[in-house]
Parts: C-alpha cells; structure tokens; sequence
C-alpha cells in the first residue's frame, strides 16, 4: 500500500510541475516589487533530535527576501518561473540540516558510528493560492551526495495578519516522504558498521513523515521586529525503529531578532 502512495504522490509532484512550466511559460506573471524589503535576523536556535543525542541550542542567522522573481526564505533560496496571485512555481536550492555526529551519541556503541553530514538540495515546488491558504507540493534531491535521497512533501500554508497587522503569523501543515536512500543514509546502520560498534544492522526504507509548523513576525517598530518558529515531525516507522533513534519525534524552535532593509 505504501509503495503506491508514494509512487503516486512522487508522480503527482511531477506531473503538477511539468503541466505548470508547459502551460504557464507564456502567461503573464507578477511584475518585479522593487522595492521588496531584506530581512536580516539572528535567532537562537533550539533543536530536540530523536537521535540518542543531546539537545542542541545554536546561533543561526536569517535572510528573508521576495520580489516576485527571487527569493530568500530562510534556508531556501531560489528564482520563481512563474508567480500569479494564484499560482506559485519555484526552483532553487535547500539546506537540509539533518545529520547525526557521532560524537554526541550518549553511548559508546553509537559513538562508534560514522557520521551522517547535512546536504543541499536541489528543489521544485508549486503552490496553489485558494481562498483557505496555500497547497504546496514539493520535490526535492541530494546534489551533495550525502544520501543522493529525494524527499516529497505535500503541505497547507496559511497567513493570519494581527494587532493592526504587526504581527503575522504562518501555520503549516503536511506530510513528507522520505526515499529509501535518504532513510538509509540518515537512520540505516551497515553491516561494517555494525561489526565496529556491536550496533545490530539495521536497513532502513521508505516511509511518510507528517508535520505541523507555525512561524510569527512581530515588528517593534517599521523597521525591527522579532521572529520565532516552531516545527514538530513525527518519524516514520522506518526511522523511529532505527537503533540510533530513541524518540518517535522531533522538534526545532528559534527565536530572535530582525531588521528590514
């Protein structure tokens, strides 16, 4: 059953894209905002792994940026080949900050494994603009040759404007499917490793990921203003039940300051 969802979500990302940039190519899309502002912040950011790591609080920095042809968003940036009031088609590139340093394993057996790096990713996306939010469906794939995995994901994005519009807040909502490639590389343990650090093998596949997410502006003044997110994702079967797991969860929070150029 698995197996054809996941082909037909995989099929359906593709599909929707490729019907965009034939069908769209000659439309009329939105005219370039000059004027688009520059959001430069600094948060603190706190990550709760499923890993048997401890917690990590680091320092990140974020660009926020759209003017109708490129865009900024805090670890995507990329071009848009067609943006209407309706329809939203983006290509660019995406950090993916998931990686295990063995180093931080709490026990010695899985101080033993060798580390997962984080990776860029190459991505496309299109979203659907409807009087209840935004649908985004989403493609992307390993270019760093880390997990050389893809990743689809299908999400609702809304925008809610408070307090005489200063503050702004975005719930998000979605599924992710994770390739067997990425799960393997992010959660699988090899035979060779597991002869070094006595860790059972452990193969791992395919599986779904959902999520939920909010972000929230609030400005202090025209130009500064404060930033916070929040995202939870609950891992699939084949990842919680990797030995280097001992959550079925994972959540991030940053928070921070910002400015508008």
């Amino acid at each position: 059953m698995y197996a054809h969802i996941e082909k037909f979500m995989y099929r359906f990302t593709l599909a929707v894209l490729l019907d965009l940039f034939i069908h769209q190519v000659h439309a009329q899309t939105l005219a370039v905002e000059k004027d688009a502002p520059l959001t430069v912040g600094a948060l603190a950011s706190i990550h709760q792994s499923a890993y048997h790591v401890d917690d990590k609080i680091t320092a990140v920095p974020l660009l926020l940026y759209d003017n109708n042809r490129f865009y900024l968003e805090g670890t995507d940036a990329g071009f848009y080949p067609y943006k209407d009031n309706k329809h939203w088609v983006r290509a660019g590139i995406s950090y993916d900050r998931q990686h295990y340093n063995s180093k931080d394993a709490k026990t010695a057996a899985l101080q033993s494994l060798n580390k997962r790096q984080s990776s860029v990713n190459a991505q496309v996306s299109y979203m659907y603009i409807s009087a209840i939010g935004g649908i985004e469906t989403k493609l992307a794939t390993d270019i760093l040759g880390r997990s050389n995995g893809q990743t689809v994901s299908l999400a609702h994005r809304s925008k809610f404007e408070l307090l005489d519009n200063k503050l702004t807040v975005y719930p998000k909502a979605g599924i992710t499917w994770h390739s067997k490639k990425y799960n393997d590389y992010y959660y699988g343990i090899s035979d060779k490793e597991s002869l070094q650090s006595g860790v059972h093998s452990y193969d791992a596949k395919a599986g779904f990921s959902p999520f939920v997410a909010v972000s929230g502006k609030y400005m202090f003044t025209d130009k500064i203003g404060s930033f916070a997110n929040v995202r939870h994702d609950w891992l699939s079967s084949s990842q919680k039940n990797s030995p280097m797991t001992d959550g079925k969860t994972e959540t991030s929070f940053n928070v921070g300051l910002t400015y508008d150029f």
